[in-house]
């Protein structure tokens, strides 16, 4: 698996790679005009069909100025600036197609029909904790068996350790000191803003709600850190995850067409969010 590479352009986060044949600005940090003209042009120097930017709205006109447009809104996502936008831009556009269309919104309704039954407790024998660098090995363990394919390099030691100095705090569910299943939120604390993401449960424990445990923790403990918006992108053909986040609360902001390798291939995402 071709890893993808995450570089700084003039200030500005971007991530891109051709498993999933795209740039994506992560993070905004310097001139919009400049940010997205650097997507583009590292589109067409690597061949890429598409590129995704997650901006404030107050810099929206820079992007949609350059053919970028909206695909997702999630409210409040920059304190102070409002809400966040993923805007995109397809260099192929056979690549806004989507197939499984039907199944998606399928998948969508259903999330939004079970969003006020009562999330599980955690079962019995399972407790959940923090997660730190000596428990690296098992998070590997569990992402290896659960992601084949993924555009982080989560089955990197290295990489995980870097990202717990640059503000991502993982959560794990331990059964008979074993590590099953391992959650993240990759924090931007001078936003207000988390990430709940690599939500990831060996087949054996499935079923048990251990990712909605997960949730649970991890919106507990970015309230404390004065977090305001907590938010996911969701493989919107997977009906659990989609269902774990409409059940706590979580409003569906938008679908991410042909976005994201995972899994089989390039699928498309679902965006929810919450304020807590």
């Amino acid at each position: 698996m071709q890893l993808d590479r995450v570089v700084s352009v003039m200030g500005n986060t971007i991530q891109h790679g051709h498993s999933s044949n795209r740039a994506y600005l992560l993070k905004l940090g310097g001139s919009p005009d400049i940010a997205a003209r650097s997507l583009s042009d590292i589109a067409v120097a690597e061949g890429y069909s598409k590129v995704i930017a997650k901006v404030p709205e107050t810099m929206l006109d820079a992007f949609t100025a350059q053919s970028f447009e909206e695909e997702a809104r999630v409210p409040d996502m920059y304190a102070h600036k409002g809400d966040g936008v993923f805007v995109a831009r397809y260099f192929e556009p056979e690549r806004r197609n989507e197939s499984l269309e039907t199944t998606f919104e399928s998948v969508r309704a259903l999330a939004e029909e079970k969003a006020n039954n009562i999330s599980k407790n955690l079962p019995e024998g399972y407790t959940i904790t923090t997660l730190k660098k000596n428990d690296i090995p098992e998070m590997i363990n569990v992402f290896q068996q659960v992601f084949k394919k993924y555009p982080f390099p989560v089955h990197d030691a290295a990489f995980i350790e870097q990202t717990m100095l640059e503000e991502t705090y993982y959560f794990g569910v331990h059964f008979r000191e074993q590590l099953v299943a391992v959650s993240s939120a990759e924090v931007d604390a001078s936003m207000g803003n988390a990430e709940m993401t690599d939500f990831a449960t060996l087949p054996p424990h499935r079923g048990n709600g251990l990712a909605s445990c997960l949730l649970t923790e991890m919106e507990s403990y970015m309230r404390t850190m004065g977090i305001k918006t907590a938010y996911t992108i969701a493989r919107a053909v997977s009906p659990g995850m989609n269902i774990t986040f409409a059940r706590a609360g979580y409003r569906y902001c938008g679908r991410l067409p042909n976005n994201t390798c995972i899994a089989e291939g390039i699928e498309s995402m679902n965006v929810w969010s919450k304020a807590l």
